[in-house]
């Protein structure tokens, strides 16, 4: 038996419902003694656990039964307390499992201690979290129990269950007279004023009783913060429901302490049904998630598009690019290194196909280059240039854009060809094409605006 976490169970505060308290004592004497009460049942024999959960469809079903500990309790052989710990083991593991599409709690619970309560309700907070929540009062699901569950997305109820209890409590055992009637003193030595706080050998004091007060207040009020949140209502609301009574399933609904009233069976078919929502039901029950996900989607296919795009653009420049190395090469070859270079800057200059027909009157008659060899260069030209865009816009261009990059390219030609100025190429080719000039100048004008 494990004598200290029974005496460590016992000196704390509970949150239980005050009849599985008096029970729960009143079976310690024997139990103690080493004799079976006869409260206690086969069913209460402390058994392996075979799975932290069972599944129904895809819904994981968490056991909560009996009164509950942190880390539990046994006592030659009977499980007194179910263990909290445990319990939040499970949640996680569930929300952990993909086959695991919602979870229940299933709660038959009067409560338990305190110590342990806020652990496991920040674990079910969690799972909910991960995946959809829920909750059925089995038959009772009070003071501890309902701490815990009420942070669930739905809870509901048979007709016939307890809900509620919703408090906090500390029994407070006195035995002086009776020590005194047995000719038995204590003394109490202690350092620091409120050590022996609530001592069971002398009389509760006033002041000691506020003092413990205190400490039971604080935790209620966790509790009510708990419930606040938990299911959504206002403080007024919650203290209101955090009163310590304990409701039947009907009268907790009005009060908000569950959310519906139906069969264990109708409450699983509901969940599960739940899980497989219609993209119709999803957009009318949940419009903000949709245009969420379809947010997240419509960025997914952008960046996607764009890094396709990109990818394409550069093999095409690289294409390109590689043809137009192969012309100016061959050009080259043919007509000289000379010729070669300047048909090279032409090139790179940007010059499109559709100005290459101006451009034999603009680069004149080179001295040494024969007629029939410049039309032979300028073909060659117009086949390196007519495939490589001037930019990855160009074919999306303004036209303005259009008009500055073509009287752009001739300029660039000109200075090519005769080694001379940018001044002396614009003017000579101004002179040349007075209606590409113009264009150029309106679409000078149109940057700068």
């Amino acid at each position: 038996m494990n004598l200290n976490a029974l005496l460590t169970a016992l000196s704390g505060l509970w949150a239980i419902t005050p009849d599985a308290l008096n029970a729960f004592v009143s079976d310690l004497p024997q139990l103690v003694a080493g004799t079976v009460p006869e409260s206690r049942t086969n069913d209460d024999l402390a058994t392996p656990i075979e799975a932290p959960y069972s599944m129904e469809g895809s819904v994981a079903v968490i056991p909560i039964k009996g009164a509950l500990a942190k880390n539990g309790l046994s006592f030659f052989g009977f499980q007194l307390l179910a263990s909290m710990r445990e319990i939040g083991a499970a949640l996680r593991q569930a929300a952990a499992d993909p086959s695991v599409r919602a979870i229940m709690l299933d709660v038959e619970s009067p409560g338990g201690t305190v110590d342990g309560t806020e652990e496991l309700a920040a674990a079910v907070i969690a799972a909910g979290q991960s995946k959809p929540l829920y909750a059925y009062a089995d038959g009772l699901m009070a003071s501890a129990a309902y701490w815990a569950a009420c942070g669930a997305r739905e809870i509901a109820a048979p007709a016939t269950a307890q809900v509620g209890s919703v408090g906090v409590v500390l029994m407070h055992r006195e035995v002086s007279r009776a020590l005194d009637n047995a000719g038995v003193k204590v003394n109490i030595i202690t350092a620091g004023h409120y050590k022996a706080a609530g001592n069971m050998a002398e009389p509760l004091s006033d002041e000691m009783r506020a003092y413990i007060q205190s400490n039971i207040d604080s935790v209620y009020e966790l509790f009510l913060q708990a419930v606040e949140q938990g299911r959504h209502v206002s403080r007024e609301k919650a203290v209101a429901m955090a009163d310590g009574k304990i409701f039947l399933a009907g009268d907790a609904q009005d009060m908000g302490l569950i959310d519906r009233v139906c069969s264990r069976t109708e409450f699983i078919n509901k969940i599960q049904k739940d899980c497989t929502m219609t993209l119709s039901e999803l957009k009318a029950q949940h419009p903000d998630t949709v245009q969420e996900l379809r947010a997240e989607l419509r960025e997914a296919l952008r960046a996607e598009l764009s890094t396709e795009n990109s990818q394409a653009l550069d093999a095409a420049r690289a294409d390109a690019s590689a043809v137009q190395d192969r012309i100016v090469a061959l050009a080259g070859a043919i007509f000289g290194k000379e010729a070669g270079e300047k048909l090279k800057a032409v090139a790179a200059s940007g010059v499109s196909a559709e100005t290459l027909a101006t451009l034999q009157g603009v680069l004149g008659q080179p001295e040494a280059a024969k007629p029939s060899g410049q039309q032979e260069a300028l073909a060659a030209l117009a086949a390196a240039t007519a495939k490589v865009p001037a930019s990855p816009l160009a074919a999306v261009s303004s036209e303005e854009d259009a008009a500055k990059q073509d009287f752009a390219a001739l300029v660039d030609a000109h200075i090519a060809a005769h080694n001379c100025g940018k001044g002396e190429a614009i003017k000579a080719v101004a002179n040349a094409n007075p209606n590409a000039h113009k264009e150029w100048i309106v679409a000078q004008n149109a940057t700068r605006k």
